[in-house]
C-alpha cells in the first residue's frame, strides 16, 4: 500500500476578482508551509418519519469549509497575505494600509477573496482540492527565542467542486513558482513599546504574537448551496509578549488606565501613535508592524521565587496597525 505525504504536495493560492470565482494560483504562503486542517461541511438535513425511529431521508443546506495553513514568514512573499485584509498595495516598500489608524482598513471584502489549491502527487495521476472564495478569518504572527516568525492563516470558504478531485499527469511542483525568500527569524528583530516620551525596548522579550481576526462572514442565498458573497464585522488586532522584568512601568500603566483619559499607550497628547513597534530584519529586507492605540487587558508577574529569573507578561488590543515590507 502506498502512503503518501508531504513531499509530493503543493500549496498555492491568489486573489480572487469576483468572490467565488476560481482563479490561476501561484502564490506561496512562505517558507515551511503546511496545510494545518482541512474540512467540508454540507449541513446535511435529517428527516424522521411517524411510526419508525430509523432516518428516513436526508437533504443537504449550504455548502462551507475551512482550511488552516502555517508556513513561516519570508523576505519575498509572505507580506502578501495582509493583502486579505488591507488591500492590495503596488508601492515599494509594501505598505498596508497605506495610512495608520482608524478607517483605513477596507470596510468590504470586494477583491480580497482567495481562490487556494492543495493538490497531491498520487504516481501519474494527482487529486486537486481546488477552494474558491476563501474568507481569511484570522492572521497569526508568533515568535520566540531560537525560533523564526511563524504565520498561521484560517479561512473559511464558499465553495469546492468535485470536478478538480482526480487528474493525470503532474502537479504544479512548489519548486516551479515564485518561491519563498529567506525567512525571518527572533534573532534579526526587536520589540519596543512606547514609554510616554518615544519608543523603546523593554527587557529580553522571550516570546511575543500578534494576531488579526475580521470576523468576517459567508452570504448565502436562495438559488445555490455555494456561498454568494462575505463580509467583514469589527477587525480585532491583539497579542502578548513576555519580556524580563525591569521596572514597574507597564505595571503602573495598567493600574492608572482605569482613571485615565488618555488610557492608551502612545505619547502623551498624540491620538493612535504607535505604541507598540515589532520589526524583523534579513539582510536589506525588513517587515515592520506598528500598532497604534494599544491597551492593556492582562498583565502578570512569574519567578518570584529562588534562583528564578522574573518576567511578566503582557497581553493588548490594538485600534489599528500597519505593515511595512521592504
Amino acid at each position: 500500500m502506498v502512503v503518501y505525504t508531504g513531499g509530493s504536495s503543493s500549496v498555492f493560492y491568489d486573489y480572487e476578482s469576483t468572490f467565488g470565482t476560481a482563479v490561476a494560483t501561484d502564490k506561496p504562503f512562505g517558507l515551511n508551509q503546511k496545510v494545518t486542517s482541512l474540512s467540508v461541511n454540507t449541513n446535511r438535513l435529517n428527516f424522521n418519519k411517524l411510526g419508525q425511529v430509523e432516518t428516513t431521508a436526508f437533504a443537504f443546506g449550504q455548502q462551507s469549509g475551512t482550511v488552516g495553513i502555517g508556513f513561516v514568514f519570508d523576505d519575498v512573499v509572505s507580506h502578501n497575505v495582509f493583502e486579505s485584509i488591507y488591500g492590495a498595495d503596488a508601492s515599494t516598500p509594501h505598505v498596508y494600509p497605506a495610512n495608520l489608524g482608524q478607517g483605513n482598513a477596507p470596510t468590504t471584502m470586494t477583491g480580497r477573496s482567495i481562490t487556494t489549491e492543495i493538490a497531491v502527487q498520487m504516481g501519474t495521476d494527482h487529486t486537486l482540492r481546488k477552494l474558491s472564495g476563501c474568507v481569511v478569518n484570522s492572521i497569526g504572527l508568533s515568535t520566540s527565542i531560537g525560533q523564526p516568525v511563524n504565520g498561521t492563516i484560517d479561512m473559511s470558504f464558499g465553495k469546492e467542486v468535485s470536478s478538480t478531485l482526480n487528474g493525470s499527469g503532474a502537479i504544479t511542483q512548489q519548486t516551479a513558482q515564485t518561491q519563498a525568500g529567506n525567512p525571518y527569524t527572533f534573532a534579526h528583530g526587536h520589540f519596543k513599546v512606547h514609554d510616554g516620551s518615544s519608543l523603546t525596548a523593554i527587557g529580553e522579550i522571550q516570546d511575543c504574537d500578534v494576531n488579526w481576526a475580521t470576523n468576517s462572514e459567508l452570504l448565502y442565498g436562495i438559488g445555490s448551496h455555494y456561498a454568494q458573497s462575505a463580509y467583514k464585522r469589527a477587525l480585532d488586532i491583539t497579542g502578548k509578549f513576555k519580556a524580563s522584568f525591569k521596572n514597574s512601568q507597564i505595571a503602573t500603566h495598567v493600574l492608572n488606565q482605569a482613571k485615565d483619559t488618555s488610557n492608551t499607550i502612545q505619547l502623551a497628547g498624540t491620538t493612535d501613535a504607535v505604541g507598540i513597534e515589532l520589526n524583523f530584519v534579513s539582510g536589506s529586507d525588513s517587515l515592520k508592524i506598528e500598532l497604534s492605540g494599544v491597551s492593556i487587558g492582562d498583565h502578570s508577574i512569574s519567578g518570584i521565587e529562588p534562583v528564578e529569573p522574573i518576567f511578566e507578561d503582557v497581553a493588548w488590543k490594538a485600534k489599528s496597525a500597519r505593515i511595512t515590507s521592504t
